[in-house]
């Protein structure tokens, strides 16, 4: 092979190139003099795709909610109208809007609808005074919210940095309220405590004996309860305070729940378990207009498999949709309800030393419902994190594809934390598609590698790096209301993987920033049977976008997690905006409560004794069912 062209060659290529951008170049003018002028041009700044083929451009236009067009400014610019607006992206960085691969939307309004009660840094709580002051403010200041959920609620107090040193009780919190039910839950989300109405509501008296695996405190000097209330005894007396919870409340929970998404850049959410009754109100909000993004919901096929069949859709009414069915095997790695293939590395005290956990359903119903699955075409996604409960996900996925062969339905593994490496080859193999946690590294790592599997395992929970070398796609997620929808550092753990401690578990299994940006953007699309709308930024697909306040391919990636969401665009439109009063210590606060809320799930998950094939022993599920237990929504309800 000759390493040196001649100057004749060298000349004629020269020429042909020119010719060639020339007559691209006057072909685009072509098209662009016969466009309509573009409603918005993006540019000034980073603007990255997600699409391999055209990964970074210089500016992106946007006409009737669509992308019309991307490429370098001169380009695009031949689509600015007298009405076009410029948007100056200021040195930040425009990229697809973030697809929620797996969260609970309506459950995430838990989290955007409390009073932060936190101590310093992150809170201004220093004594019984200021946490009632505190939340006296937050009544004052929410009383839509207040009004919508029945109650004034607080996340985060801690005794400990309390001057008092003690805990508040029911007659702190009747101070703040004695005819509105108060209930503030501790830090550690293994208590809380109740005003005089809250407990009134909740049914408990002197009379009231302490359940199986609660206490309820009492005065010193009767049988009184002082509004204090550990373990069981708070979390049953939590979800009757919430069974209370009308259609119109239902609502604004959820509706709180997508506007935080939002705030975290997804312009996607998803309800990764809803029942046949919820999905209407759920709708019926979508429909008002009151959710700002898209939401897909997965109704849970024990529960009723004419619905979804018959409501299943790849078309949005009003932003809602139902996706398909949801199936639940186990329960939580954190909280040892993960059904293993052996033995836990140090579970609790009064496990038998061969405790692997247990499935949430049997064999049978497992096979079954994948079967049905298969038979009507639907969508199911299925929750698995122990290797036995993945080993029975396999089995029944494989029978399925053998009788009903040659459909892409694609079945979605949820979680899958524990996974071994023969089992993401079957994954690939069966094309399962994987939808991780690496998440949990950050919340949860520390305690997998000194509890749940120990050292050595520990290393490979959410096992990225194994899915990449195969080549497959797979998307992240949060769980919220398990952890914090945070966007960000659901990225900065799927690069990381740095644990509270700073440690990183498991090197191996890192990806870079692209990879991870993928996985919150265009393979999430795929997984949702959305990629030729969503996901990347390419002419014709919706204009839904996040700004970032820095360009994550290029920071240091110890410092992802610092990166904000400065604007978040839905369908061409503004649907948040950070603003100065969006400082860190609200958002730190509201990333606080919301581990609070996850760590009290997760061991309300734990203690349940209420383990029958309909609770199916996961946290998000639990809660659910617990606060609306008994709504049964009438036609008038869903007017509201």
């Amino acid at each position: 092979m000759r390493q040196r062209e001649t100057k004749l060659e060298r000349m004629t290529s020269i020429a042909i190139h020119s010719l060639a951008t020339l007559l691209g170049t006057l072909l685009l003018s072509q098209a662009a003099i016969g466009a309509e002028a573009a409603d918005q041009i993006w540019s000034g700044g980073t603007v990255l795709t997600m699409n391999d083929d055209q990964p970074r451009v210089e500016a992106v236009a946007v006409k009737d909610g669509q992308i019309l067009a991307l490429g370098s400014l001169d380009e695009v610019e031949q689509y600015k109208g007298k009405e076009t607006t410029m948007q100056d992206l200021a040195g930040r960085t425009l990229l697809p809007g973030f697809v929620d691969a797996h969260g609970h939307a309506f459950m995430i309004g838990l989290q955007a609808i409390s009073a932060n009660l936190l101590s310093a840094p992150d809170g201004n709580v220093t004594d019984i005074g200021s946490l009632k002051k505190t939340l006296e403010k937050w009544s004052k200041d929410h009383g839509d919210t207040r009004k919508a959920i029945g109650m004034i609620m607080g996340f985060g107090y801690d005794d400990a940095q309390l001057a008092e040193q003690r805990h508040p009780t029911r007659w702190d919190l009747d101070v703040v309220s004695n005819d509105v039910p108060v209930l503030i839950i501790h830090q550690s989300g293994h208590l809380g405590v109740m005003n005089s109405k809250a407990l009134e509501l909740a049914g408990i008296t002197a009379d009231t004996k302490n359940p199986d695996g609660g206490i309820i405190r009492r005065d010193a000097n009767s049988q009184e309860p002082n509004g204090i209330l550990e373990e069981a005894a708070f979390f049953s007396a939590l979800a009757k305070q919430f069974s209370k919870m009308t259609a119109a409340q239902a609502q604004s929970l959820f509706e709180q729940g997508a506007q935080l998404l939002s705030q975290y850049g997804y312009t996607t959410g998803q309800e990764g378990r809803a029942t046949s009754a919820i999905v209407p109100l759920m709708q019926a909000a979508a429909t008002a207009g009151r959710i700002p993004i898209d939401v897909v919901t997965y109704v849970d096929v024990m529960e009723n498999r004419d619905f979804i069949v018959k409501n299943a859709s790849q078309t949005y009414t009003d932003g809602f949709r139902i996706g398909g069915a949801k199936l639940t095997i186990d329960g939580s790695p954190q909280g040892f309800t993960a059904f293993r293939d052996r033995p836990y590395y140090n579970p609790p005290a009064g496990y038998r030393a061969d405790y692997r956990g247990y499935p949430a359903v049997t064999a049978d119903e497992t096979f079954d419902a994948i079967e049905w699955a298969y038979a009507n075409d639907v969508q199911i996604i299925t929750h698995a994190n122990g290797e036995a409960a993945s080993d029975l996900l396999l089995a029944a996925v494989r029978t399925a594809k053998a009788k009903h062969p040659s459909k892409d339905r694609r079945a979605v593994l949820i979680h899958g934390q524990f996974l071994r490496k023969d089992q993401v080859a079957s994954l690939d193999e069966l094309d399962i598609f994987p939808s991780l946690f690496p998440m949990h590294t950050f919340y949860w790592g520390d305690w997998h590698r000194v509890r749940t599997v120990g050292p050595v395992n520990a290393d490979n929970i959410s096992p990225t790096g194994w899915v990449r070398e195969r080549g497959m796609m797979f998307s992240t997620h949060h769980d919220a209301p398990v952890a914090f929808p945070d966007s960000m550092r659901v990225l900065s753990a799927t690069v990381t993987r740095r644990t509270r401690s700073g440690d990183i578990l498991g090197p191996d299994q890192r990806v870079d920033v692209m990879t991870a940006l993928k996985a919150m953007t265009i393979w999430p699309a795929y997984q949702h049977f959305e990629e030729s709308k969503k996901g990347s930024i390419e002419r014709g697909k919706l204009a839904d976008f996040v700004i970032l306040s820095m360009d994550p391919t290029v920071v240091d990636p110890e410092t992802l997690h610092q990166v904000k969401v400065s604007q978040t665009i839905k369908n061409g439109k503004t649907i948040y905006r950070r603003g100065d009063s969006d400082d860190d210590s609200v958002q730190s606060a509201n990333a606080a409560a919301g581990d609070v809320l996850g760590r009290m799930l997760n061991h309300w998950q734990r203690t349940n004794e209420e383990r029958d094939g309909n609770d199916h022993n996961h946290g998000p599920d639990l809660l659910m069912t617990a606060i609306l237990s008994g709504l049964a929504p009438s036609q008038a309800d869903l007017k509201h």
